[in-house]
C-alpha cells in the first residue's frame, strides 16, 4: 500500500537523494543524478560515481513507495531557457521562431529530460529559469511548459528541499504528451499548454 509522503515516512536514503537533488551548492549532483536516470531509461553510458546512482535509485524509490500528492494543482509549471541543437547559427528571432515550429495544436511531444522539476508557482519557475547562465539578456528564447491533465505519478517536495521556496514537483517522465495550446508572447517567449497522453513502458504502480 503506498504512503504518504511526509517526514514520519519518509526513508533515510530516500531524504538524503531529495537533499542531493535540490542542493544548490553542488549543481553537480543535480546534473549526475539526471545522468544516471538517462543510463536506466534512455540506455546511454554515462560513467558515474556509485553514490550518484545511489541517489537516483533514492528518487525513484519515492515514486514506488509514495502516492500522488499533486491532485489538488490544477497546473505545474517548468520554465526553461531554448538552446540551440539546430547545428546552424540563429539569431534569437530565428532559434524562437524554429523552436516553436516543431510544436502544433493536438501533436505529440515528450520530454528530453526522464528527471524532470516542475514548479507549482508560475512566476517562481519563470524567474528560476532567467537565473540560469544562459540567460545573457530579455530577449533570450525561453518556454513555459504548462502541464495540467497528469496520468502518471507527481511528487510534491518542498518540505524536502533545500530551496523551499521552488515548490518543487518531481517527475520521472515516461510519457507522451498532447500539446493543447501555443501562446506566443513578446521578448521570445512562449507558454506551451500540455496534457500527458500516455505511460510509455510504465513501471508497476502499487
Amino acid at each position: 500500500m503506498l504512503k504518504v509522503l511526509n517526514q514520519e515516512n519518509i526513508l533515510p536514503y530516500e531524504r538524503k537523494a531529495l537533499k542531493r537533488w535540490t542542493s544548490k551548492s553542488e549543481a553537480k549532483f543535480y546534473r549526475d543524478i539526471k545522468k544516471a536516470s538517462e543510463n536506466k531509461y534512455k540506455n546511454t553510458t554515462h560513467i558515474l560515481e556509485e553514490n550518484h546512482i545511489k541517489w537516483f535509485n533514492g528518487l525513484e524509490s519515492l515514486f514506488e513507495n509514495y502516492e500522488d500528492n499533486t491532485i489538488t494543482f490544477k497546473e505545474i509549471y517548468r520554465a526553461d531557457i531554448i538552446d540551440n541543437i539546430f547545428g546552424i547559427e540563429l539569431s534569437n528571432e530565428e532559434l524562437f521562431e524554429r523552436f516553436c515550429s516543431q510544436f502544433t495544436i493536438n501533436g505529440y511531444f515528450e520530454f528530453p529530460d526522464i528527471l524532470c522539476s516542475f514548479s507549482i508557482d508560475k512566476y517562481y519557475a519563470i524567474n528560476a529559469c532567467e537565473k540560469n547562465d544562459k540567460y545573457k539578456s530579455s530577449k533570450i528564447p525561453r518556454v513555459l511548459y504548462i502541464l495540467e491533465k497528469r496520468v502518471s505519478k507527481y511528487l510534491y517536495i518542498k518540505e524536502f528541499s533545500e530551496v523551499a521556496l521552488e515548490e518543487e514537483v518531481l517527475a520521472i517522465l515516461k510519457s507522451k504528451f498532447v500539446v493543447k495550446n501555443i501562446i506566443k508572447k513578446q521578448n521570445n517567449f512562449v507558454e506551451i499548454f500540455l496534457d500527458e497522453y500516455e505511460v510509455i513502458n510504465p513501471q508497476k504502480q502499487r
